[in-house]
Order: C-alpha cells, then sequence, then structure tokens
C-alpha cells in the first residue's frame, strides 16, 4: 500500500511539472497603439522582440527597473528607457531606442 501511495504522489508530482513546463507564457503581440517596432528590432532574436513588446505593455514595471549598464550617461533612468525612446498619450510608443538591443 505504501507503495502504491508513493508511486500515485510520483505520478501527480510528475503531471504538475509537465504542466508547468510546457505552459508558453502568453503569444506577446504588440498592441495597435504602438509604432510599429523597427527593423532592428524584427531582425534579431525572439526574446529581444518579446522584450521590447512587453517594455510596451508593462510600461510601468520596466520604469522600475534601475539600469545598471552605465547608460545613465546618456540620459537614460530606467531600463525603459534602453527599450522606448518616447511615450505619448495612453503609454503608446511613439518612438523605439536602439539600446535594449546592444
Amino acid at each position: 500500500m505504501k507503495r502504491i501511495t508513493s508511486l500515485l504522489f510520483l505520478v501527480i508530482v510528475m503531471a504538475i511539472v509537465a504542466a508547468g513546463c510546457s505552459s508558453k507564457i502568453q503569444d506577446l503581440k504588440l498592441d495597435k497603439k504602438h509604432k510599429p517596432l523597427p527593423d532592428y528590432v524584427l531582425n534579431s532574436s525572439e526574446k529581444i522582440q518579446e522584450t521590447y513588446i512587453m517594455a510596451a505593455t508593462y510600461p510601468e514595471v520596466v520604469a522600475q527597473v534601475p539600469c545598471y549598464c552605465g547608460c545613465v550617461s546618456d540620459g537614460h533612468k530606467s531600463n525603459l528607457d534602453c527599450f522606448v525612446g518616447q511615450m505619448g498619450g495612453e503609454n503608446a510608443v511613439e518612438e523605439w531606442d536602439s539600446h535594449g538591443i546592444a
């Protein structure tokens, strides 16, 4: 009986781990209110493209992350400035920054 309980527990744990590993972050799409991604982003890796889209989608969060790469000398105040050059009304990206692909 103890062996069956242990086996059942192991199967449940494996199912939970498999479900967590197979779930993908939502398919990120750039909202139409934002300026389209520039070629230097579209020609880069999928991860970089996702990062730019996440910066546009969650600017309040990304703006709270300090940047430690020394871009403060370029006028950057947060990590958001590495991806977004200018925000307009309703937090719409009007200009992208290429620093995020460097």
